[in-house]
């Protein structure tokens, strides 16, 4: 038992040598796969998504009741991704426009908002460049949509206020029309409550942060089982014949070998967390918006990497496969190139780089089922029993192959 020991001890001391050493390099990938990461997510967010319209809006005269309902769109999601409004006067917006600074302007006449309470319907000018972007071709159906609910708000507080003056009704038309009105804002406002909150991603994942930083993180991790080639070195006769008269055979090195690559696996994939977490809370005390929604996201894939229970069987998995293909080559010096053409080969085929939803049917197809998929859908999904039957196949199958090769 005590040789056994003493075996750990020196096995443990080589991996910490060897992660010392190749720290600079750890550090560098790391910081590339997280570069990689940002730039990725940011192409993807780009892809098929127009930039929000900047619109002017000039309200002449007081117009305070429309600068307020201005500001109140402003602060719409559903409106915010589609056009940013900016409040100037008429002259400003026609240059604008002309120039190039506003992709379309709204002119306002004086009372327009109590002109359409009113039932006056003051028109208002809608000022376009002759060639419309796709983004101004959403604010116009943007705008649309929001004419035909008001004509449609309209339309019921005229045929409600027709009715005040044929029959009569106990309440003030005014009241009555105020009524209205606040209901129907009440609907346009709230009128998420009439949907179910599901997300429907073709990543199946809850955000595209998560699916980078779990990305991320396995690449790193795979990256790292590629410079545990010196655990399978040819040791000498004499150190062999030793070992095994301590009672140290293939089956024994086997175990520790993989005892030693999940341990300074753990250790990269804390490392790892704990950059997200710092990551998460510096963009999330930012004053940039999108810094802080940025950091809410990293906060959720740390959620999705504090869930360890899912994460251990992966990286038992991990090792299971490195050790099947470390005792496959053997000795041989290119066994770590060829282990990171392999993973590379699954990060790429399996959507870890690039989602699979952009892959050829075929190509995604096949990568559906390649460890690097599995991997990273269990540890959103926590597919704990797949991982430890694969991680114990392929250790076992690494065994053997070791046992043959002795």
């Amino acid at each position: 038992m005590n040789y056994s020991l003493q075996y750990i001890r020196i096995e443990l001391k080589r991996a910490a040598h060897a992660l010392m050493s190749g720290m600079v390099t750890l550090i560098i990938i790391s910081v590339i796969t997280l570069g990689s990461a940002a730039a990725l997510y940011t192409l993807l967010q780009s892809l098929g998504i127009s930039e929000p319209v900047k619109i002017a809006v000039a309200t002449p005269g007081d117009g305070s009741m429309s600068q307020m309902a201005i500001r109140l769109l402003q602060g719409m999601d559903s409106i915010k991704v589609v056009c940013e409004f900016e409040l100037t006067d008429e002259q400003g917006a026609r240059e604008g426009v002309y120039n190039g600074n506003y992709g379309a302007a709204i002119v306002l006449p004086e009372n327009f908002y109590e002109g359409v309470n009113t039932g006056v319907n003051p028109p208002a000018l809608i000022l376009v460049p002759e060639e419309m972007s796709e983004g101004l071709k959403n604010f116009g159906d943007l705008l649309e949509a929001a004419v035909s609910y008001v004509d449609t708000v309209e339309g019921g507080i005229y045929a409600v206020t027709d009715a005040y003056y044929v029959y009569g009704m106990y309440v003030s038309k005014s009241d009555m029309e105020n009524y209205l009105t606040n209901i129907s804002f009440d609907i346009l406002l709230g009128r998420i409550k009439f949907f179910d909150d599901r997300l429907e991603s073709s990543l199946d994942v809850d955000n595209l942060i998560s699916y980078a930083a779990v990305s991320a993180c396995l690449l790193i991790l795979m990256v790292t089982c590629t410079g545990f080639g010196y655990l399978y070195t040819a040791r000498s006769r004499s150190v062999e014949y030793l070992l095994k008269r301590n009672g140290i055979g293939p089956v024994k090195k086997g175990f520790v070998r993989l005892f030693v690559m999940m341990l300074q696996l753990f250790v990269i994939y804390l490392l790892f967390t704990l950059v997200i977490y710092a990551a998460s809370r510096i963009m999330a005390s930012s004053d940039s918006e999108s810094l802080v929604l940025a950091g809410r996201s990293l906060a959720d894939a740390l959620d999705v990497l504090k869930e360890i229970g899912n994460v251990l069987p992966v990286l038992l998995c991990i090792c299971g496969f490195t050790h099947l293909i470390y005792s496959l080559l053997g000795s041989r010096e290119d066994a770590g190139l060829i282990l990171l053409i392999l993973f590379m080969i699954m990060l790429i085929v399996g959507g870890c780089i690039v989602p699979s939803v952009f892959l050829p049917d075929s190509i995604e197809s096949l990568g559906a089922f390649l460890p690097a998929a599995l991997w990273r859908n269990d540890i959103f999904s926590g597919g704990t029993a797949r991982e430890l039957i694969m991680g114990v196949l392929f250790f076992a199958g690494g065994e053997g192959i070791t046992c043959l090769y002795t």
